[in-house]
């Protein structure tokens, strides 16, 4: 499966793109329309940042920054959604189970939890869709989900920033 090389541990995305040059696994600066056209009739999973873009000044987790991430990439899924693209997103589901946590029992910053919680989505999923959405690039959850991906030969789709419609979403 996949190439037989190490993928780096932190995001690489130049690394990346020059180990799939041309490559149909990884369709880097990828038009919106161009994904749709290749993704339907498949579940998506959208990669999007988290942990990075809810922590405040303090490192602690900020619900209002969580609130804020959970609206920009449920437009993501809206706009996937209006084009007849299933785009499901651990992000927006841990969001929502997050923020209805009235006894704080689950940790929204808790990797080990989320990593196994997500995984059956990304399994079943027939592509991974990372939008450009402010720190995509260096987010760590995004860059294992394109790595399991190309590993396990599903489709990854960057898809280039201002091509959602002429929008930033």
């Amino acid at each position: 499966m996949g190439h037989d090389f190490q993928f780096p541990r932190d995001p690489d995305w130049e690394w990346l793109k020059a180990s799939y040059p041309s490559n149909v696994l990884l369709r880097a600066d990828c038009q919106f329309v161009e994904a749709v056209s290749h993704l339907f009739g498949r579940m998506a999973y959208l990669s999007t940042p988290y942990t990075k873009a809810v922590v405040n000044d303090q490192m602690e987790w900020d619900r209002g920054m969580s609130c804020d991430i959970e609206v920009r990439t449920a437009r993501w899924v809206r706009a996937f959604a209006i084009e007849g693209i299933t785009a499901v997103s651990p992000i927006l589901l841990s969001c929502a189970a997050c923020h209805a946590d009235i006894e704080d029992r689950l940790d929204p910053l808790d990797d080990v939890f989320w990593a196994r919680w997500r995984r059956p989505l990304l399994s079943a999923s027939g592509a991974v869709v990372i939008p450009a959405m402010d720190g995509w690039d260096v987010s760590q959850g995004v860059w294992r989900d394109a790595c399991w991906a190309l590993l396990h030969n599903v489709p990854v789709y960057l898809i280039a920033k201002g091509s959602e419609f002429g929008a930033d979403l």
